[in-house]
């Protein structure tokens, strides 16, 4: 008898498929989408069966031990999307189909049973005849399901001002979805908005709703999984990853602020869900919304070029107005009243809460302070695995780092020339919710950051307690930036505009645009008018103004300006190679010669390498890391042709990663 020959995805780093045999007994069981158990050298993995094979492509060929599945989990659509993910961003089929399911199933487990929904406490649901859209967002709803009843793939930027209902034009759109039998999926890019978004989404869709992110415990995320795959949930609603829900007859994906970066995955695969997505629909004739306030410039651009469909949505709902911003120049007296809270943002934050309304401090930097710096000798306490600075949490006295998490006790005297001239240096939230302490003494105060929101549902709690209005002041990083809606919030305070703006990453202007327009967008959503207040050293830099005025069309105009003259995206696409190893001579070596080779088999008039250089984190968790970029025409050329080089290269002693479109 001829043996069965099956081709098998692993999630181990290699470039094609394994090839296994299946046992006489199982063949009748072999099926495509199915998981298998596999000996992989010495170790029991599991795999995923993609195909079968004609003839032997090895001398011996391993049986397989079993299979996981009854029947298969994984469909033809699924399989050609983790296919074409593992080609565009140079991972392995195996880590593809990983990154799209959840953790219980890439260790053979399967959960059968779903228990009963638990319904979302409160939350009434909304009959949408009984609403009114606004003319714009009725005809943003009309040019979208055009594209939907042809049942024909096509990406939409729905480009509308904060507070301009862009959920009510998703939520319209779902509901014919719904109507003609076919399922939704939408993107919000944290954790913290989904609270807010589900009940929303909840109180349309009842029990037909399902949520996806990472901070769900994973039994309940696989029940999720089989409740959408099974059709009971129709509409999805969760954070990156949930853009691989098995939704069936998928009907129309939304990215909510979809120029958000944590949409970028930071581990292979390093897909970007904003792409998965596009790809995705086109796979299964569904319909694309990429939703913001601050679109990318590369979505922008896209839209420019007729390459991406965009609607309007230019008014706020019931005409509400723009929240006036203040911006204050910290250089000046007024600025330096007080080191973390100029005169003019006490004042306001003092009226606020006199009112009786609420106030959001944002401030993109968590901790108390950001460094332990001696004033003799220069000395700045960092940490011993990674090249940061480390930084001072005052609720655990301890100096943490951020990257892998070192902790340590603050010294008395410095190590280095062993005087007392130790002080802490740099302002975090821990520090703004201190001094707001002291200078409000009777409000209440709510911080929202990675520290206070670490617990299962922390994002949840807080953000409820602040809309029960039992919080006066929220201080937050940029997780209150987003997405929120209080009517009763009335001055947002931005302590330092400038935090993002001065980073060495040519994207800078854009995030610092992006967030100062975001936050702005959270004061004045009800019937009290907004204000902010903007504290910076650099008022005049056109980020900030433009922001000031609401002006993305400005903003855009002047940074394409830029990007241009420099050649960077949205005119160019880039794909970042990182080598990183534990010594650091053999680390810079290996990526000289791998950045020489690199350029000298590429076209100089179409491509350019830039670096190498050390990474902006140039040690982290023991190992030292060097990085270089390779410029080029689109991310496919690009990724091919650091593909080749890498096939060619003989590398030592080193780990390369590869990451196309960087964020």
């Amino acid at each position: 008898m001829e043996p069965c020959l099956i081709d098998v995805a692993l999630a181990v780093p290699s470039s094609g498929t394994f090839q296994y045999s299946v046992p006489a007994p199982l063949r009748d069981a072999a099926a495509v989408g199915k998981r298998v158990y596999v000996n992989m050298r010495s170790r029991r993995m599991v795999g995923y069966l993609v195909g079968f094979s004609a003839a032997r492509v090895v001398d011996q060929v391993r049986d397989i031990d079993t299979f996981v599945d009854e029947a298969p989990i994984l469909t033809p659509a699924f399989l050609e999307l983790t296919r074409w993910m593992s080609e565009y961003y140079l991972c392995s089929w195996g880590q593809a189909i990983e990154a799209a399911l959840p953790a219980p199933f890439r260790k053979g487990r399967y959960l059968m049973k779903s228990r009963a929904r638990r319904a979302t406490a409160g939350a009434e649901i909304v009959d949408p005849d009984r609403l009114t859209l606004t003319k714009d967002q009725a005809a943003a709803c009309e040019r979208v399901l055009e594209r939907v009843r042809e049942r024909r793939p096509g990406t939409f930027l729905l480009h509308g001002i904060t507070g301009s209902g862009k959920t009510e034009v998703y939520m319209q759109v779902i509901h014919e979805i719904l109507e003609r039998g076919r399922g939704a999926i939408v993107l919000v890019p944290e954790i913290s908005l989904t609270p807010q978004t589900v009940d929303r989404f909840y109180s349309r869709f009842g029990d037909c709703l399902a949520v996806i992110h990472s901070r769900l415990a994973q039994g309940r995320r696989v029940e999720e999984w089989h409740r959408i795959r099974k059709g009971e949930a129709k509409v999805v609603v969760g954070a990156r990853s949930a853009v691989f829900s098995p939704v069936k007859d998928l009907g129309l994906i939304v990215i909510d602020e979809e120029h958000e970066t944590s949409y970028k995955q930071e581990e292979t695969p390093r897909y970007h869900a904003r792409t998965v997505a596009a790809k995705r629909c086109e796979l299964e004739n569904a319909v694309l919304i990429l939703g913001s306030a601050t679109p990318s410039l590369e979505s922008y651009r896209a839209s420019d070029l007729g390459l991406v469909r965009r609607v309007e949505l230019p008014e706020r709902i019931e005409k509400r107005p723009l929240p006036e911003v203040e911006v204050v120049d910290m250089r000046l007296p007024d600025g330096k009243s007080d080191r973390i809270f100029s005169g003019r943002l006490q004042e306001r934050v003092r009226e606020c809460l006199a009112r009786g309304e609420q106030a959001m401090l944002l401030l993109n930097r968590r901790g108390f302070s950001t460094h332990l710096h001696c004033s003799s000798c220069g000395y700045v306490a960092t940490c011993p695995n990674c090249r940061i600075s480390l930084v001072y949490h005052y609720d655990k006295a301890s100096l943490f780092c951020h990257v892998c998490h070192y902790r340590s006790s603050p010294d008395r005297l410095c190590p280095a020339c062993r005087k007392h001239y130790l002080h802490y240096f740099g302002v975090g939230t821990q520090r703004v919710e201190s001094e707001a302490a002291k200078l409000f003494p009777g409000a209440r105060l709510g911080r929202m950051d990675a520290d206070s929101t670490s617990k299962q549902d922390s994002h949840e709690a807080i953000l409820r307690a602040f809309k029960k209005k039992e919080i006066d002041l929220l201080i937050g990083t940029q997780m209150i930036a987003k997405g929120h809606d209080f009517p009763n919030v009335s001055l947002i305070g931005v302590i330092s505009a400038d935090t993002a703006l001065h980073i060495p990453d040519f994207r800078a202007a854009e995030r610092t645009f992006d967030l100062l327009t975001q936050v702005s967008g959270r004061a004045g959503r009800g019937d009290i008018p907004g204000r902010v207040v903007v504290q910076t050293y650099v008022p005049h830099h056109y980020s900030i103004q433009s922001a000031k005025d609401h002006d993305y069309k400005e903003f855009y105009e002047k940074e394409t300006v830029f990007r241009q003259e420099l050649g960077m995206p949205p005119y160019s696409r880039l794909a970042r190679v990182v080598m990183s190893g534990a010594i650091e001579k053999e680390v810079v070596r290996q990526v000289m010669l791998l950045a020489r080779f690199v350029e000298s088999r590429v076209d100089a008039q179409l491509y350019r390498v830039l670096g190498p250089a050390p990474c902006l984190t140039s040690k982290e968790k023991g190992l030292y890391r060097w990085n270089f970029y390779l410029k080029g025409p689109s991310s496919e050329e690009v990724g091919a042709r650091i593909k080749a080089a890498l096939s060619e290269f003989k590398k030592l002693k080193v780990t390369v990663t590869v990451d196309i479109d960087p964020q």
